[in-house]
């Protein structure tokens, strides 16, 4: 969104992002033209009164920054934000475009808050799904669906696979959350590795499980081969000295961790979650996809630690994503919608 934000500003569009949280700029930086809102109205509440008075108070913030920025347009991001924004916006304020970011049919948000999207998606003016198979899904709810995939941005730098084969590293990325199924990740290198000790698994990012997935990589013996960075910015780098770049997701959007890492030439193999990684990689083409197990998984990672030859060609073809989806298409796509939402 801050990439967004940035290149619709640098087309002469007068921007502002709203965030919710105090320190949103740590991690994704915008350019000066780029109003900033941060609300701080983040905190997790445990009562269920304090959860009441968290949503309230978290709607009025909203609500009032949409009267004072008076936008011709909102664009809203992710599903629990676009259902608070949805539900502060008032019926006579500007039109709302509501974004999921990922597969809406896996990512459950209670029966509460999933009864609330389908409520308040009613009330926007459209709604952008990242794949077909997610249009499907939200079609039975939203007044207006339109696919816009995830983008990525041709590459700086291209990974040097001499260097990074040598590595013998296999990367992941994501949120330290359940979704993500590092803990599936850490079980396959596991096993995949067992005739191979000299590879190292590292996992760039931060979340609730970091402490659970460090244990869990203790149980299985191989803690000294398995390294959590953390958050790093940019990650490119990062991808580009990696052997094998591995998704490991139970479900997905349209993962641009994954996009990322072919543009610059990393092979990759990828969980084939329906949403995402199906519509990015052509298996056995320019990239592998394995069944939804663990055990594939890690059968998948074997076969691209044994056949160099397979998996260089996976790295090679895979660069051609930039083509597929391109960053200077998405930006298209969102300026138009929102010229013809405005319009309107």
């Amino acid at each position: 969104m801050a990439g967004l934000t940035n290149d619709l500003a640098l087309r002469g569009h007068d921007v502002a992002l709203v965030t919710l949280t105090p320190d949103s700029d740590r991690n994704h930086k915008t350019i000066a033209q780029v109003q900033r809102h941060c609300l701080d109205v983040d905190s997790n509440a445990c009562s269920l009164f304090a959860k009441i008075r968290q949503v309230r108070k978290r709607h009025r913030s909203i609500a009032d920054a949409i009267d004072r920025i008076k936008p011709d347009v909102v664009i809203s991001f992710c599903d629990r934000t676009n259902i608070d924004v949805l539900l502060a916006s008032h019926p006579d304020g500007p039109p709302v475009i509501a974004c999921e970011r990922s597969d809406p049919s896996a990512q459950s948000l209670g029966r509460f808050w999933e009864r609330m999207r389908r409520k308040s998606y009613a009330k926007a003016r459209c709604v952008v799904a990242l794949t077909e198979a997610s249009a499907g899904y939200l079609e039975a709810f939203a007044p207006r669906v339109v696919v816009i995939p995830s983008a990525v941005r041709a590459p700086d730098l291209v990974s040097d696979r001499k260097t990074a084969q040598a590595n013998r590293c296999i990367v992941g990325a994501g949120r330290l959350e359940n979704e993500k199924g590092f803990d599936r990740l850490i079980r396959a290198f596991a096993v995949a590795t067992k005739t191979h000790p000299d590879w190292t698994l590292k996992i760039y990012g931060d979340g609730r499980l970091r402490d659970e997935l460090r244990e869990f990589a203790a149980t299985l013996g191989i803690i000294d081969r398995v390294e959590m960075p953390g958050w790093v910015q940019p990650l490119t780098p990062e991808l580009a000295q990696a052997s094998i770049f591995c998704l490991s997701s139970r479900y997905e959007g349209f993962p641009s961790v994954l996009l990322e890492a072919m543009s610059v030439g990393v092979p990759s193999i990828s969980v084939d979650c329906e949403s995402g990684p199906r519509a990015i990689i052509n298996h056995e083409q320019n990239g592998l996809l394995v069944p939804d197990q663990s055990e594939a998984l890690a059968a998948g990672l074997q076969r691209m630690i044994a056949d160099d030859e397979t998996r260089e060609r996976f790295g090679h073809e895979g660069r051609n994503v930039t083509q597929r989806y391109g960053w200077d298409a998405m930006i298209d796509s969102y300026e138009n919608l929102v010229a013809e939402v405005a319009a309107r």
